[in-house]
Protein backbone atom coordinates (compact mmCIF):
# COMPACT_ATOMS: atom_id res chain seq x y z
CA UNK A 1 0.00 0.00 0.00
CA UNK A 2 1.27 3.78 -0.82
CA UNK A 3 0.62 6.45 1.21
CA UNK A 4 0.58 9.98 -0.47
CA UNK A 5 0.76 12.89 1.54
CA UNK A 6 -0.18 16.29 0.42
CA UNK A 7 1.48 19.63 1.51
CA UNK A 8 -0.91 21.50 3.15
CA UNK A 9 1.38 24.43 0.95
CA UNK A 10 0.50 23.06 -2.30
CA UNK A 11 -3.20 24.60 -3.21
CA UNK A 12 -0.82 27.92 -2.57
CA UNK A 13 0.13 29.35 -6.50
CA UNK A 14 4.07 31.26 -6.14
CA UNK A 15 4.44 34.70 -5.79
CA UNK A 16 5.75 35.19 -9.08
CA UNK A 17 2.69 33.62 -10.65
CA UNK A 18 0.54 36.06 -8.19
CA UNK A 19 1.89 38.91 -9.50
CA UNK A 20 1.65 37.78 -13.18
CA UNK A 21 -2.30 37.53 -12.55
CA UNK A 22 -2.37 40.86 -11.04
CA UNK A 23 -0.89 42.61 -14.33
CA UNK A 24 -2.90 40.09 -16.63
CA UNK A 25 -6.20 41.14 -14.93
CA UNK A 26 -5.42 44.84 -15.98
CA UNK A 27 -4.89 46.10 -12.12
CA UNK A 28 -2.35 48.66 -13.52
CA UNK A 29 -5.24 49.92 -17.19
CA UNK A 30 -8.50 49.95 -15.08
CA UNK A 31 -11.96 49.45 -17.33
CA UNK A 32 -15.07 51.17 -15.99
CA UNK A 33 -18.86 50.21 -16.22
CA UNK A 34 -21.14 52.31 -17.98
CA UNK A 35 -24.51 51.12 -19.81
CA UNK A 36 -23.35 47.87 -19.45
CA UNK A 37 -20.24 48.29 -21.88
CA UNK A 38 -16.64 48.18 -20.48
CA UNK A 39 -15.14 51.82 -20.75
CA UNK A 40 -11.51 52.23 -21.00
CA UNK A 41 -10.18 54.72 -18.39
CA UNK A 42 -6.88 56.34 -20.44
CA UNK A 43 -3.85 56.97 -18.29
CA UNK A 44 -3.22 60.97 -16.87
CA UNK A 45 -0.18 62.74 -15.99
CA UNK A 46 -1.07 65.90 -14.08
CA UNK A 47 0.94 68.35 -12.75
CA UNK A 48 1.23 72.37 -11.40
CA UNK A 49 3.30 74.66 -12.22
CA UNK A 50 3.43 78.40 -11.13
CA UNK A 51 0.74 79.71 -13.56
CA UNK A 52 -1.22 76.90 -14.50
CA UNK A 53 -2.46 73.27 -13.83
CA UNK A 54 -1.17 70.70 -16.82
CA UNK A 55 -3.11 67.80 -17.36
CA UNK A 56 -2.13 64.93 -20.42
CA UNK A 57 -3.91 62.46 -21.09
CA UNK A 58 -2.72 59.41 -23.18
CA UNK A 59 -5.15 58.79 -26.26
CA UNK A 60 -3.20 56.89 -29.28
CA UNK A 61 -5.27 56.10 -31.98
CA UNK A 62 -7.74 58.24 -31.02
CA UNK A 63 -9.42 61.34 -33.32
CA UNK A 64 -8.93 64.57 -32.04
CA UNK A 65 -12.43 65.85 -33.42
CA UNK A 66 -14.29 62.70 -31.27
CA UNK A 67 -12.55 64.37 -27.63
CA UNK A 68 -15.61 65.94 -25.80
CA UNK A 69 -13.75 68.00 -22.69
CA UNK A 70 -15.83 69.61 -19.85
CA UNK A 71 -14.65 71.34 -16.96
CA UNK A 72 -16.83 72.23 -14.40
CA UNK A 73 -15.86 73.78 -10.70
CA UNK A 74 -12.96 71.42 -10.00
CA UNK A 75 -13.66 68.21 -11.75
CA UNK A 76 -12.49 68.10 -15.74
CA UNK A 77 -13.90 65.61 -17.85
CA UNK A 78 -12.82 63.85 -21.01
CA UNK A 79 -14.79 61.80 -23.11
CA UNK A 80 -14.25 60.08 -26.33
CA UNK A 81 -13.98 57.14 -28.36
CA UNK A 82 -10.94 54.98 -29.71
CA UNK A 83 -11.15 53.68 -33.09
CA UNK A 84 -13.89 51.02 -33.53
CA UNK A 85 -12.91 47.65 -34.20
CA UNK A 86 -13.38 46.67 -38.39
CA UNK A 87 -14.69 43.29 -39.05
CA UNK A 88 -11.51 41.65 -39.53
CA UNK A 89 -9.88 42.18 -36.34
CA UNK A 90 -13.87 41.21 -34.52
CA UNK A 91 -13.40 37.58 -36.06
CA UNK A 92 -9.47 37.03 -35.53
CA UNK A 93 -8.89 34.23 -33.05
CA UNK A 94 -7.22 36.98 -30.24
CA UNK A 95 -4.34 35.32 -28.21
CA UNK A 96 -4.15 38.25 -26.26
CA UNK A 97 -6.07 42.00 -26.18
CA UNK A 98 -4.96 44.87 -24.39
CA UNK A 99 -5.50 48.11 -27.03
CA UNK A 100 -8.58 49.88 -26.13
CA UNK A 101 -11.37 50.70 -28.00
CA UNK A 102 -14.86 51.68 -27.89
CA UNK A 103 -15.77 54.64 -25.68
CA UNK A 104 -13.57 55.94 -22.69
CA UNK A 105 -14.07 58.57 -19.80
CA UNK A 106 -11.63 60.03 -17.68
CA UNK A 107 -12.51 62.31 -14.67
CA UNK A 108 -10.42 64.29 -12.42
CA UNK A 109 -10.16 66.96 -9.72
CA UNK A 110 -8.42 69.68 -10.03
CA UNK A 111 -5.71 70.88 -6.85
CA UNK A 112 -6.62 74.44 -7.18
CA UNK A 113 -9.10 76.97 -9.05
CA UNK A 114 -8.77 77.40 -12.54
CA UNK A 115 -9.76 80.11 -15.31
CA UNK A 116 -11.63 78.06 -17.43
CA UNK A 117 -12.06 80.79 -19.54
CA UNK A 118 -8.37 80.50 -21.04
CA UNK A 119 -8.25 76.92 -20.92
CA UNK A 120 -6.73 75.66 -24.40
CA UNK A 121 -6.76 71.75 -25.39
CA UNK A 122 -3.67 70.88 -27.37
CA UNK A 123 -3.04 66.92 -28.95
CA UNK A 124 0.05 65.97 -30.07
CA UNK A 125 1.45 61.97 -30.91
CA UNK A 126 -1.43 60.53 -28.84
CA UNK A 127 -0.88 63.05 -25.72
CA UNK A 128 -3.97 65.52 -25.23
CA UNK A 129 -2.40 68.11 -23.00
CA UNK A 130 -4.56 71.00 -20.78
CA UNK A 131 -2.81 73.89 -19.92
CA UNK A 132 -5.52 75.42 -17.19
CA UNK A 133 -3.90 78.87 -16.31
CA UNK A 134 -4.75 79.14 -12.46
CA UNK A 135 -7.51 81.94 -11.33
CA UNK A 136 -5.67 84.80 -9.37
CA UNK A 137 -5.85 84.29 -5.40
CA UNK A 138 -7.93 86.74 -4.28
CA UNK A 139 -6.39 88.34 -1.29
CA UNK A 140 -7.88 89.04 2.12
CA UNK A 141 -9.45 92.35 2.51
CA UNK A 142 -9.31 94.19 6.15
CA UNK A 143 -12.70 95.50 6.71
CA UNK A 144 -12.86 98.24 9.58
CA UNK A 145 -15.62 98.45 12.05
CA UNK A 146 -17.13 101.53 12.37
CA UNK A 147 -18.48 102.65 15.81
CA UNK A 148 -21.46 105.29 15.23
Amino acid sequence: MTVVRRSPFSEFIPLREAVDRMFDENMLRPLRIANGKHEAVPALDLYTTPEAVIAEVALPGVDPEKVDITIAYDVVTVTGSFKEEDKETTEAGFVHKELDRGVFSRVFSLPTAVDTEAAKAMFKEGILTLPLPKTVQVKPKHVKVEVS
